[in-house]
């Protein structure tokens, strides 16, 4: 281009002729550093996206195309245009320093094949320091990067991801995709909570924190007990985190959800300090949290949740008590497994300290300092005497293994995070008429009630699960929507305006699809108080 002289090349093209990357992240993390040391800006002057190239052969692999982006880049300087300040009298030429990107021809990587960095201009580090932007090859591709570290860690509602879609230029990291699932759940559940947290500098997701308008009901009904722990890794970056109530039916219940990228730091007290925001009375409602072994930084739950005890999972620190034994060079011993049990299902401080005394003889004295550094300062929170009163009925271990299951079950094979957020949500909706089991209920009430009015709750119940409702929480009790008609109901779900329950007084499809959703018993003798003739032995 005229205007630029042509310098002999110079060591730094020389280190970057050739240079490959396996990323477009890896090269804007590079040429972020590389421009904030040469005190140099650039812009892309053209590109041509993986994603809308033509293949005469075999094309790329699809998360080849998900981490290269590009086929070709052109990088050139911002005084490309040329200066508006005049020079000699005229205008002066724009600036010649160009990098040119292109894929390599086994479609793996990306080289730079082409590399001018003589300008014809003098380098201004204020300047600079006033147009730098860092990440910008990341937002270019994606989100402006001011947008996502603004709004990072902030909740978001139906128009911030709305908005959010509009500067959406390409599909990048999986965020159009994220998007898009936020946008179908705001539609359909506009009260729902939604918490993003984007890497700073950089258009990828890193958390999503996020519940519905009936997990909020669930915590609000429900708040005494949560538990709290990983659940699945989805795949090599991300895992599901799950917070959990025990439901009037001591059923585990789903009340948040934080999906997250592994190694992710502090992340109990960005979910409950995320949970309490969400629903503020559950602050001092809770009184005891259950985490998982691996759970780290428990001091967050008394500056969150002041009047909740902390407990750990007995099952789970009995399972890792036992693998440290036998890494810390444990004989073959059957007598090691049963001694861990009774340690922690000690029924008194003296019972703990016998067992205590007992380890000492058959473990070795690696372990014993092991546990006495690690699990003996912490012993209240799993050692069953010190268990929260109401706790001590709930195996939490086996509650946190059936919602485990119940996930591996409803997600896809090698989810994406949009795709598992699409499971979860298919899950809360298809999760109630799973968990209503007509027969045995039909039973319990048919071992209470008169044939007749036995045959009508029964009947009741088989609406309650193929039913299509909408459910409204309003101040004096729940709004139910069949499609046609609207019924009112109280807060204790016992009574509903339908003409069903007003001209028997028994339980009707309304209240029994209202309590599956609430997570109150379907099997409520109290249900039937108003109508005591119904009951057997009735006068």
């Amino acid at each position: 281009m005229p205007g630029c002289a042509q310098l002999p090349r110079g060591m730094e093209e020389d280190e970057l002729q050739e240079k490959e990357f396996f990323s477009w992240e890896e090269f804007s993390a590079f040429f972020d550093a590389w421009c904030e040391r040469r005190k140099v800006l650039f812009f892309v002057k053209n590109s041509v996206p993986l994603s809308k190239c033509k293949w005469a052969t075999a094309p790329p692999r699809p998360d080849v195309v998900e981490a290269l982006k590009y086929s070709s880049v052109r990088l050139v300087c911002k005084d490309f245009r040329g200066s508006s300040k005049p020079d000699q009298g005229g205008q002066q030429k724009g600036c010649c320093a160009s990098i040119v990107l292109k894929m390599s021809p086994k479609k793996d990587r990306l080289i730079v094949t082409e590399c001018q960095l003589t300008h014809n201009h003098a380098l201004c580090p204020i300047e600079f320091a006033y147009y730098f932007k860092k990440g910008y090859l990341m937002a270019n591709s994606c989100l402006p990067v001011r947008t996502t570290n603004k709004i990072s860690k902030q909740f978001v509602g139906g128009p911030d991801v709305r908005r959010l879609l509009s500067y959406c230029k390409s599909r990048d990291h999986g965020v159009l995709d994220v998007l898009t699932v936020l946008d179908g759940l705001f539609a359909s559940d506009p009260s729902a909570k939604v918490k993003l947290v984007f890497m700073e500098d950089k258009v990828i997701v890193q958390t999503i924190f996020f519940l519905s308008s009936r997990m909020m009901a669930l915590s609000r009904r429900f708040p005494l007990m949560l538990f709290f722990d990983r659940m699945v890794g989805l795949n090599e970056e991300f895992d599901l985190y799950s917070v959990l109530c025990v439901d009037g039916a001591g059923r585990g219940r789903e009340v948040a959800y934080c999906l997250t990228q592994r190694e992710t730091p502090d992340l109990l007290r960005f979910t409950l300090a995320s949970l309490v925001q969400s629903v503020p009375e559950v602050k001092l409602q809770v009184r005891c949290i259950t985490l998982g072994v691996e759970i780290a930084h428990l001091e967050a739950v008394k500056e969150l949740l002041p009047n909740a005890r902390v407990q750990i999972c007995r099952s789970q620190v009995l399972e890792t008590l036992f693998s440290k034994a036998q890494e810390l060079g444990a004989a073959e011993d059957e007598r090691i497994w049963p001694l861990l049990c009774r340690l922690a299902a000690a029924k008194s401080p003296a019972a703990y300290q016998q067992a205590v005394q007992e380890m000492k003889t058959i473990l070795p004295q690696r372990f014993v300092r092991y546990f006495r550094r690690h699990w003996q300062p912490r012993s209240e929170m799993w050692v069953q005497f010190w268990a929260f009163e109401t706790a001590r009925n709930v195996n939490a271990c086996e509650l946190l293994k059936q919602h485990q299951r119940r996930l591996l079950a409803a997600l896809s094979p090698s989810p994406t995070v949009a795709q598992c957020m699409l499971d979860l949500l298919a899950m809360q909706v298809g999760s109630e008429a799973h968990e209503l089991d007509e027969g045995e209920l039909a039973t319990h009430y048919r071992a209470i009630c008169k044939p007749e009015p036995a045959g009508l709750i029964e009947e009741e119940l088989g609406f309650a699960r193929h039913g299509r409702y909408r459910f409204q929480e309003t101040a004096e009790g729940y709004l139910l929507h069949d499609g046609l008609s609207k019924f009112t109901m109280d807060q204790a779900l016992t009574r509903c305006s339908c003409s069903i329950y007003t001209s028997s007084l028994l339980p009707c499809r309304h209240l029994f699809a209202t309590r599956l959703r609430t997570g109150l018993a379907l099997f409520d003798p109290g249900l039937l108080h108003r109508n005591r003739a119904a009951l057997l032995g009735a006068c």
